[in-house]
């Protein structure tokens, strides 16, 4: 009887578990961890400050968030779609004991307008198809001198304020809502 229970137990978490990977996948948003040394570069890039706002879209585990709260005593904010990594990320959150300074949101990474307004630091590891739907929608909303942080892609139209080539990490400098400054003088129109 025991061993059943386990066993039940066990099929119903790799079932979440694979259910939350499919829900990622068709989100256009797989879970896929960045490197510490791409999260640290990240932030070396960005120089938080104590108190600033970061926001990770798309946050996985929370490690990011994790990190620049221990590192540079930022508060966060999450979200995550998959359901077993908004869990994941809640628990580590708490583990590490920064609950007070980070919240984790259940969602997608389109339609986060109140928390990119929040935002003095946006960070992005998220495949290029999604970056492009993403990358409007943050630019036309983030604050002026918000940074925005992206991994391994770079932002289609837009030219990086700092680039790091190992790892790839591409820092943006928004100018509050989007008038245009920030992109590629070859996408300029007008």
């Amino acid at each position: 009887m025991a061993f059943q229970i386990i066993f039940i137990l066990i099929a119903l978490f790799l079932f979440i578990w694979n259910i939350s990977l499919i829900i990622s996948a068709f989100s256009g948003a797989p879970t896929v961890y960045a490197k510490g040394q791409s999260i640290q570069k990240a932030f070396e890039l960005a120089q938080p400050k104590a108190g600033q706002v970061v926001l990770d879209v798309g946050c996985g585990n929370a490690r990011s968030l994790i990190f620049a709260a221990k590192n540079y005593k930022t508060r966060g904010f999450g979200v995550e779609i998959s359901p077993f990594y908004f869990l994941l990320a809640r628990l580590n959150v708490l583990i590490k004991g920064e609950s007070r300074n980070i919240k984790i949101y259940f969602g997608g990474a389109t339609r986060q307008e109140k928390l990119i307004k929040k935002a003095d630091i946006i960070y992005l590891y998220l495949f290029d198809a999604l970056l492009s739907k993403l990358s409007p929608e943050i630019f036309a909303l983030a604050k002026k001198n918000c940074k925005i942080i992206s991994i391994a892609f770079p932002l289609k139209g837009r030219k990086p304020f700092i680039t790091d080539e190992n790892p790839k990490v591409y820092l943006y400098m928004a100018t509050g809502p989007d008038l245009g400054e920030g992109r590629d003088p070859s996408t300029r129109s007008g």
